[in-house]
């Protein structure tokens, strides 16, 4: 099938394969919430709005699954992956060293330029507040500050770990102080790579990953977070 060998020109001149698109769109419908947790994904259905063959809906879905958003279950086919508390308590656990190390990294390289992008990226988000558009320009924002370390491997871990929360972003939206409190910590932490001050970004980082990692456990009947709390200090505590 000739779509099978499409390739799309992307805005930064970059080329993606088909697989490549059916990726990003799927993944997109699961970030937005068009896919639930727990729903499951047809490959024939799937081949059929892109106009492709089952291959490169597969390879896709395959892609996906790498990245842990969906799974394939056996007499189900695929579907999208649902966390366990304990995976949430084991995302935000490798999250915090990993963030911390991008943001102090950051601290180390941003010039005024970078740090003035994220800074209207942050007005951006002021205006936005209440709507999904706040929740993308969030992901932009982190992208583009973890960017600043220099370590692309390490950013792009972060965006996979990041990905798999992403069906539970909206869970924050709906709370008016939380997103008010992360905005704040959002300018703490560029003062701080403002100033290339990293041990002051961390106490500002650890809160903005700690808050909502309650809330999602929370959200799955955790009742008691004492066990969370003390293994997060437990990081904190292995990077002093």
């Amino acid at each position: 099938m000739a779509t099978e060998t499409l390739a799309l020109k992307n805005r930064d001149n970059t080329y993606r394969s088909l697989t490549q698109i059916i990726v990003e769109q799927i993944r997109e419908g699961i970030y937005e919430g068009a896919y639930k947790p727990g729903a499951r994904l047809n490959i024939a259905d799937l081949a059929q709005r892109f106009n492709a063959s089952a291959v490169p809906v597969r390879e896709a879905l395959r892609n996906l699954e790498a990245e842990g958003l969906v799974e394939f279950r056996p007499n189900r086919g695929v579907v999208i992956r649902e966390l366990s508390a304990g995976e949430v308590r084991e995302l935000f656990l490798m999250r915090l060293p990993l963030e911390l190390l991008a943001a102090t990294q950051a601290a180390l390289h941003a010039d005024d330029a970078a740090l003035d992008s994220l800074e209207a990226i942050l007005k951006e988000m002021d205006k936005a507040v209440g709507t999904e558009e706040w929740l993308t320009l969030h992901d932009q924002f982190h992208h583009d500050f973890y960017s600043l370390s220099q370590l692309p491997r390490l950013t792009q871990y972060i965006e996979v770990l990041r990905g798999q929360m992403r069906p539970y972003s909206k869970l924050y939206l709906s709370d008016p102080k939380h997103v008010q409190m992360a905005q704040d910590e959002h300018y703490v932490m560029i003062k701080a790579v403002r100033a290339h001050n990293p041990q002051a970004i961390t106490p500002a980082l650890v809160e903005h990953l700690r808050r909502p990692a309650h809330m999602a456990l929370a959200a799955l009947g955790v009742t008691d977070l004492k066990q969370f709390d003390t293994n997060f200090e437990l990081v904190i505590a292995a990077r002093a």
